[in-house]
Order: C-alpha cells, then sequence, then structure tokens
C-alpha cells in the first residue's frame, strides 16, 4: 500500500509512532516526507543530552524510500492515504492547490486543536471519541517493549515505582509523590522539572536506559496525567513486569484495557491508596493481571496494531 506519510522535524509521539507502526506493515511503501530523521536515530522527544542511549526504531534502510516527485504523485493519486502530522498541516496547504483525496489529519498534541470541516478525515490524541475525529492514543514500539522486557529479571527492590516529569501547569504529579513517600517508605521517586532541547539534564533525570532499569525493579508502577492524559509513560509502564495503576482519565482507547484485569485506575488520593494497600497486602494474583496486562499490550498497543486499527476505520469511511 503506497501512503505518503507528512512529517514536522520535531519529535511528535503520536504521529511519530503511527508513522512506525505503519513502515512495520509496509515497508519502504510508507514514504516519510520530509525524511523523519528523529525516528531513523530513535530519537522519541526534543531532549536527547549526553548519556541518553538512542536506539533506531526504524528496521529498514532510509535508502529504499522513494521520496522523488512527490507533487506530481500526490496529483495523480499515486498514494493510497495522504497522512499528515497537524504540525505539517500548514506548509502542506500552501503547496497544493487543492487538497487532495483521502487526506488524513493527525493531531498528536496535548490539547486537542480546532480544525475546520473539510475533505478529510481528522485523527485526535486527546479526544473521548465525541469530536466528530477518529481516537488515536500513543501505542508502544516492539523495539521498547523488548528494551522494558530485558530487564524482567531484576529483582524487585521497590513497592511502588513513580517517575516523573512536572511543571506548575500540571503539579499533581509532585503531589502525589510527595503523599506516597510519606505513606510508603521503599518507593522509587522521581519527579523532576521538564527537560528541554537544547539544555542540561535537570537534577534527578535518568537516561532511558537506566530509566527502564529502574522501574523493573518496582511492584507497582504509577502513571499520571501530564500535558495531556496520554503519555508515553503510560504505554512503557504497561510492558513492565509490574501491576500498573494508573489516574482515570476521559479518552477513548480503542480495546481498552480492562478495570481490575489488566491495570488498576484511582481517581483521588484515597481510591489509590486503597488499591496499592491491598496490592501490597497479596489480595491480587500480581503475576495473572500482569500476564493478562502485557497480552492485551501485545495484541492491541503496539504501534502496527494502532496502524492496523486506524486502517480499518479509513476503510470504513472511503471503502
Amino acid at each position: 500500500m503506497n501512503i505518503l506519510f507528512l512529517t514536522h522535524p520535531y519529535p511528535n509521539f503520536v504521529p511519530d509512532l503511527l508513522l512506525h507502526g505503519l513502515r512495520k506493515l509496509f515497508g519502504p511503501t510508507v514514504v516519510d516526507f520530509p525524511r523523519k530523521d528523529s525516528l531513523y536515530k530513535g530519537k522519541l522527544t526534543g531532549f536527547s543530552p549526553q548519556g541518553q542511549e538512542n536506539r533506531p526504531l526504524f528496521p529498514f534502510d532510509g535508502e529504499k524510500i522513494d521520496r522523488t516527485d512527490i507533487p506530481r504523485k500526490i496529483k495523480t493519486g499515486f498514494f493510497h492515504y495522504i497522512i499528515c502530522d497537524f504540525r505539517a498541516l500548514s506548509p502542506f496547504l500552501q503547496t497544493v492547490l487543492e487538497i487532495p483525496q483521502r487526506l488524513v489529519i493527525v493531531d498528536g498534541e496535548d490539547t486537542p486543536q480546532r480544525i475546520p470541516p473539510g475533505p478529510y478525515v481528522f485523527c485526535q490524541r486527546e479526544t473521548d471519541g465525541s469530536r466528530y475525529s477518529i481516537p488515536l492514543p500513543m501505542a508502544l514500539p516492539e523495539e521498547v517493549m523488548n528494551w522494558i522486557q530485558s530487564y524482567d529479571h531484576h529483582p524487585k527492590e521497590y513497592s511502588v515505582g513513580f517517575l516523573a516529569s512536572f511543571t506548575p501547569a500540571y503539579e499533581e504529579r509532585k503531589v502525589i509523590a510527595e503523599h506516597l513517600s510519606r505513606w510508603y517508605g521503599d518507593c522509587l521517586l522521581n519527579v523532576c522539572s521538564v527537560p528541554k532541547a537544547g539544555e542540561q539534564a535537570p537534577k534527578g533525570w535518568l537516561p532511558r536506559d537506566r530509566y527502564y532499569a529502574e522501574i523493573q525493579k518496582c511492584r507497582v508502577l504509577l502513571t499520571v496525567r501530564g500535558a495531556g492524559y496520554d503519555t508515553f509513560r503510560f504505554w512503557e509502564n504497561a510492558a513492565c513486569n509490574a501491576v500498573h495503576v494508573v489516574q482515570a482519565m476521559p479518552l477513548y482507547i480503542p480495546n481498552d484495557f480492562q478495570e481490575g484485569v489488566h491495570l488498576f485506575r484511582f481517581r483521588s488520593l484515597d481510591e489509590l491508596r486503597r488499591i496499592v494497600d491491598a496490592l501490597l497486602e497479596g489480595k491480587t494474583d500480581e503475576a495473572a493481571m500482569i500476564r493478562k496486562n502485557r497480552e492485551h499490550l501485545t495484541r492491541f498497543h503496539t504501534t502496527q496494531a494502532r496502524a492496523a486499527y486506524l486502517l480499518e476505520r479509513l476503510k470504513e469511511i472511503w471503502e
């Protein structure tokens, strides 16, 4: 299937992960234009200081991708779908006389973006499915899943793990970390300021490889919303050999994780403490829950699975 994926040079989780899944499914017929250099280098964020290990996410040689004569191919309908990162939309529309057929716009921003009705499909990360858009949350590359699970053998040293960044805009993470430190004496807590591209790593920041090694030492892992509800940390935590406890989020997740089967959700500090207390007291079959959670993640929430889900939705619309 010939797919043109219009990219923005800066890393952007949702469109980048979708591009990764499509490339895994269809290989070089999925054309990233311009070339998404950050993915070839394994960079999922714009912050990559000294000490950060980035592993390439594309299994195919970029030289196999034919990026020639793109305007003519768009005009002649060579591409089955044209998928566009919302950040790249304005520059793209300035280059065409009319909106091409089967255009798909992907909004992966922390805050849902507004777009006027038009002859295209609109996908959003932060939506409950009621915005006339296709819900498209993040997903997990197999490469990252395997990286995380390479530390499954680590013995458990901590009861609860919560590693996160924060700003005054979402200081709730810091408040929760402070409560956890009072409730449980053997937590792995690390809440630091948000890293910024081109600056030194903030105090407490862990490079990805060490971060994965450390969170695998926890019995319970906590996910709390950041600038948006859907965070990459949610999907990383889901891959771990730990019970996943997450802040309830008002988003539509296709093939969502089931409460009490794959994970636990909390809506208040009191509920969070009740859930964690019960887990640490051994009232849940942790091994069974972790196994079911990982099976569900692998079946429905890899980047390939997310790409296949979107293609099915597009097929319902256009075919």
